[in-house]
C-alpha cells in the first residue's frame, strides 16, 4: 500500500512540476468548490518540490491560497444565488447530500463568522463552508476576510507538511497529521476561551 501511494505522489508531483504556480492555483481553485478532492493532493506534492528547490515556497503559498479564496468566492455566489435548490436537484452529481449541507449549517449558526474561517480547517466542512455562507447572505466583504484567513492557514499547513515529509524523510501521511494534531488543539482551547469569555460578559450584563 504505501508503495502505491508513493507511487501516486510521484506522478502528482510530476503534474504539479510540469503546470507549476498556475497548476496549483487551478487546483485549489476546483478543490474549494462542491468537488471532494482534498487539498492535500496537490499540496503535499507541492511541498516536496518545494523541498527540492524546484518551487518557490511563498509563490507556492499565494497561488494556492489565491487558488482557494477563488474557489470559495464562486461557491459562495452560487450558494447566494440559487440556495438550497441547487443541493436538493444536482448535489447527487458532485457527492452532496442534504445532510452534508445540514451538518455544515448547524456548525454555520452555532459558531456564526468565525464558522467561515475554522470551516476551512476541518473535514467535512471545508467544501460546504462557502457555500452554506451564501445561503445564509453573509456579508462578502466579511466572507472574504475569513476565508482568505482560513484559506492561508490551511495552504501553509499542507504545504509544511510536504515539506517536512520531503526534508525529514517521513511521509506526507504521517507529517500532516502531526500538524493537524497541533492545529485541532490550538482551535479547541481558543474556542473554549472564547465561550468562557462570552460566558463572563453576558453574566456581567
Amino acid at each position: 500500500m504505501e508503495e502505491i501511494m508513493q507511487t501516486i505522489m510521484l506522478h502528482i508531483e510530476a503534474i504539479v512540476l510540469q503546470f507549476g504556480y498556475v497548476g496549483i492555483f487551478l487546483a485549489t481553485v476546483i478543490e474549494s468548490t462542491f468537488v471532494p478532492i482534498p487539498a492535500e493532493v496537490t499540496m503535499i506534492p507541492a511541498g516536496i518540490l518545494v523541498a527540492k528547490g524546484e518551487l518557490n515556497y511563498w509563490i507556492t503559498l499565494m497561488a494556492s491560497t489565491a487558488g482557494v479564496i477563488v474557489g470559495s468566492i464562486i461557491n459562495y455566489f452560487v450558494g447566494l444565488k440559487f440556495g438550497r435548490t441547487l443541493v436538493v436537484r444536482y448535489g447527487k452529481y458532485v457527492m452532496l447530500k442534504e445532510h452534508h449541507l445540514h451538518s455544515t449549517e448547524m456548525f454555520f449558526k452555532r459558531y456564526g463568522r468565525a464558522a467561515v474561517f475554522l470551516g476551512r480547517l476541518l473535514l467535512g466542512v471545508k467544501h460546504y463552508i462557502a457555500f452554506v455562507a451564501g445561503v445564509a447572505k453573509m456579508n462578502f466583504q466579511l466572507f472574504t476576510i475569513y476565508t482568505s484567513f482560513g484559506a492561508l492557514i490551511w495552504m501553509l499547513i499542507l504545504l509544511q507538511a510536504g515539506y517536512m515529509s520531503h526534508t525529514e524523510g517521513g511521509t506526507g501521511n504521517s507529517a500532516l497529521h502531526q500538524i493537524q494534531t497541533i492545529v485541532m488543539i490550538v482551535i479547541g482551547v481558543s474556542l473554549v476561551a472564547w465561550l468562557v469569555k462570552k460566558k463572563l460578559m453576558n453574566h456581567h450584563k
